[in-house]
């Protein structure tokens, strides 16, 4: 599972309602040169050093089908 943090300019409430939305969507994200997709398995509300809110999800990243 990879991890990645979402931030927004939002506020608390907002980033709340959101984060439980986004469990089981289709994410595209890039990881160093590559775009990559996945889907949401877990999605939370963390805080960083400077108390700002954020979304923090776990993605399970999309196997290649075969012969691909």
């Amino acid at each position: 599972m990879i991890t990645r943090d979402l931030r927004f300019a939002a506020d608390e409430k907002s980033i709340k309602n959101l984060a439980p939305t986004l469990v089981g969507k289709d994410m595209s994200f890039w990881e160093k040169n590559q775009i990559r997709r996945g889907k949401v398995t877990a999605a939370e509300v963390a805080r960083d050093r400077y108390g700002n809110p954020f979304i923090q999800v776990e993605i399970e990243e999309e196997t290649a089908p075969a012969g691909a």
